[in-house]
């Protein structure tokens, strides 16, 4: 099987790069941007990360059954100078009742001096894309259904709170608003990243939202094989889910699930924690705000 590579111009001359290969130099100028924007640990891949995952494109080309391209894509400047650049796994679904291609947008960053641009909505567009390039050769096919993973600002402690916020030069609260600009609802389910590496830990601290999905709530089986393939590719690296129970305990309770995931609108939430953080006191942030939308 080939591996994936595009390259093309943008507007105003912007040159978008992105790579399934972990002997690209792709990969490379995404790791440096990605390095300078990333520094919580149980966040955090490190280079040998990046590698593994994308060798599956090759070595596990298709896992449970489903076509998925893990990718690093990057945007520069005519001049090449290193805008931004995204990490994600396209999966093409074959469970009824959510779009054909679901996008798990595992990393996005934009360069602190290219901020406040519109680079954050170029490298999701971008994403899409190369996505239904990868999985289906052409661009016009149904939007793919993009998740995110988010600091929850109620799980972070304030010394946590106010490094994040020094480093990415944007206040918490405020990232959040930036993404439901952009279409982002919290995902109702109880969700906890599992450990990227076994040196880390499990993350109970993010939350997990839909960037622009057509449906007020998602299926259960669709939500189901979303996560086990993100699991099984972007986080244990082609390793059997079956050895890690914060993987197995998600994936079972979206089996045995009936009703649709619902998507929440985060506005309410943003707001109020705006006016005063304490407020979501003893709640993490997917409580804070279904209780605000009930």
């Amino acid at each position: 099987m080939a591996v994936f590579e595009h390259q093309e111009v943008l507007a105003n001359r912007l040159v978008l790069r992105t790579s399934e290969d972990p002997s690209s130099p792709v990969l490379k100028a995404f790791y440096a941007g990605y390095d300078r924007a990333f520094v919580l640990p149980d966040e955090r891949e490190d280079l040998d990360g990046f590698i593994d995952c994308l060798q599956l494109n090759q070595t596990l080309p298709s896992l449970f059954a489903r076509r998925h391209s893990e990718q690093v894509l990057t945007v520069e400047d005519s001049e090449g100078t290193l805008l931004g650049g995204a990490n994600f796994l396209a999966t093409g679904m074959t469970a009824a009742g959510g779009p054909p291609v679901s996008l798990a947008l595992n990393y996005v960053f934009v360069e602190a001096a290219a901020r406040g641009q519109g680079f954050a909505r170029v490298l999701i567009g971008a994403a899409q894309r190369m996505a239904l390039l990868a999985l289906t050769g052409a661009t016009d096919g149904p939007e793919p259904a993009v998740f995110i993973e988010q600091n929850d600002p109620l799980a972070l402690s304030d010394a946590e709170y106010a490094a994040d916020t020094q480093h990415a030069g944007i206040d918490q609260i405020d990232r959040l608003a930036v993404w439901a600009r952009l279409g982002a609802r919290l995902v109702d389910f109880p969700y906890v990243q599992p450990a990227l590496s076994p040196d880390q830990k499990p993350d109970d601290g993010l939350i997990y939202a839909a960037l622009r999905y057509p449906e007020a709530a998602i299926p259960a089986a669709w939500f189901h094989d979303h996560l086990q393939s993100f699991f099984g590719v972007s986080v244990r690296k082609g390793a059997p889910l079956e050895g890690d129970p914060v993987c197995t305990a998600q994936l079972a309770a979206l089996v045995e699930r009936r009703e649709p995931v619902a998507l929440v609108p985060v506005e309410a939430a943003i707001a109020a924690l705006k006016a005063d953080r304490r407020q979501g006191a003893g709640q993490n942030f997917r409580q804070f705000a279904t209780r605000l939308c009930a």
